[in-house]
């Protein structure tokens, strides 16, 4: 049996069409500019186009796996020279230290990284590596995780939230939605419909990346719930059985984020910019109790 990748259409491909089409505007626009000049810029993003898809296409071979090794790109390796795997953990690079990833180092000295966000069946091929290569089992069999909640109401929850209005997070989101809904106001002209809607707009968008940032969580004995402070009405729910691996992380200037790797290697990710550094240390003392693996890399 073998597993080839499959790229993923929206953060794959639909990333690379984007800033392709991006830098290369910029380029046409500066070399249409009458001044000298600024018709080097228009090399420049030329120049920053070509890098982007040389370190974008690297990064992304087409990999294929079976019992005997790995074919990463036009590179072909066996697992008996490999010396150290890694099924979870960051990439390598300035960029690359965000994304999660596969680590494979072999005798030779060289070393793949296999980046979740672009393959559409990651989890799929993080599971084979584990189940053949690292547990040595002769068959793989792709995991069915129970998601189905028994008797939730008997459960006894700890909570770990803060609040959607006071934190820091929150008072961030509220200034800006109160300041540029009554700045039309407080003008002497008489107030036009197009700019009350171009700003009540951005005080909507505004809203709603804030609010995706402002996830919280419960833990059980058995179970572990995601919500958030104002998409009440979502609500996910893992086994704490299912969960491999939890991970603090941080990326740019966001809040910090919770990430849930399964039993099955699938990932997702939850910003919790309501949560204070002491809440987070808490909720990882008591994943490390119940014998849930926490990587932290951002308290």
């Amino acid at each position: 049996m073998e597993i080839e990748s499959k790229k993923h259409p929206y953060k794959f491909f639909l990333i690379l069409i984007l800033l392709n089409l991006f830098l290369i505007s910029l380029s046409i626009f500066f070399f249409k500019s009458k001044e000298v000049n600024l018709n080097y810029f228009g090399l420049i993003f030329i120049l920053l186009l070509i890098v982007f898809n040389y370190f974008f296409l690297k990064n992304s071979p087409k990999i294929i796996v079976d019992k005997y090794g790995i074919k990463f790109g036009k590179k072909k390796y066996l697992w008996e020279d490999s010396i150290e795997i890694k099924i979870t953990g960051k990439g390598n690079g300035l960029i690359y230290s965000y994304y999660e990833s596969t680590k494979i180092s072999f005798k030779n000295q060289d070393v793949i990284y296999i980046y979740d966000e672009y393959y559409l069946n990651s989890s799929e091929i993080k599971s084979f590596i584990n189940q053949i290569v690292i547990n040595k089992k002769k068959v793989f069999k792709k995991q069915q995780l129970n998601y189905t909640p028994k008797n939730l109401y008997l459960e006894s929850f700890s909570d770990f939230k803060g609040h959607p209005i006071l934190s820091f997070r929150g008072i961030m989101m509220w200034s800006v939605i109160i300041f540029f809904a009554f700045l039309p106001f407080y003008s002497s002209n008489k107030i036009q419909l197009i700019p009350l809607l171009i700003v009540y707009s951005f005080c909507l968008i505004w809203f709603l990346l804030s609010s995706w940032m402002m996830h919280y969580f419960r833990i059980s004995n058995k179970y572990f719930i995601v919500k958030n402070h104002y998409f009440f009405w979502t609500e996910k729910i893992y086994l704490l059985e299912n969960i491999e691996e939890i991970v603090y992380e941080q990326q740019g200037k966001q809040s910090n984020a919770l990430r849930i790797i399964t039993t099955d290697f699938k990932s997702t990710r939850f910003l919790a910019g309501s949560l204070s550094d002491k809440k987070w240390l808490k909720m990882k003392a008591i994943f490390e109790e119940k014998n849930i693996k926490v990587r932290n890399e951002c308290i």
